[in-house]
């Protein structure tokens, strides 16, 4: 784990976003990092616009990095370099933010996103 203020260009890491509030102002949100660190506040007003927060400067901030980022959605048709095509049927991204699918609902068998590449999408 690192903290925001060591983060570089290019690389990536995930905010859990809860929405506490709905109003006229907008979506109240909080963001949170590893081990459900409040790691900011902010809201997004109608017109789109972001004003808030970090809860601390970067330097304070836990942020976990990922590697091999390759975001996945329920219904992405995925290809692999063996020439496999499945669909992903439920997706789950972990604590360290690694993405996993599976072509089956209950996730009986999971795989990792690196290494599969999108190359369309389905409604389901």
């Amino acid at each position: 784990m690192t903290t925001l203020a060591d983060v570089g260009a290019g690389e990536t890491f995930l905010f859990a976003v809860q929405c506490t509030a709905i109003d006229a102002a907008g979506y109240h949100l909080d963001l949170y990092g590893p081990q459900r660190a409040l790691a900011g506040s902010v809201t997004v007003g109608p017109d789109g616009t972001f004003t808030g927060g970090l809860a601390a400067a970067p330097a304070g901030v836990p942020v976990q990095l990922v590697t091999g980022f390759a975001p996945v959605s329920t219904g992405d048709v995925l290809s692999d370099a063996a020439g496999n095509t499945m669909v992903a049927r439920s997706v789950r991204v972990g604590p360290d933010g690694a993405y996993t699918w599976a072509n089956r609902p209950d996730f009986a068998v999971a795989y990792p996103a690196a290494g599969w590449t999108v190359i369309g999408h389905v409604d389901l």
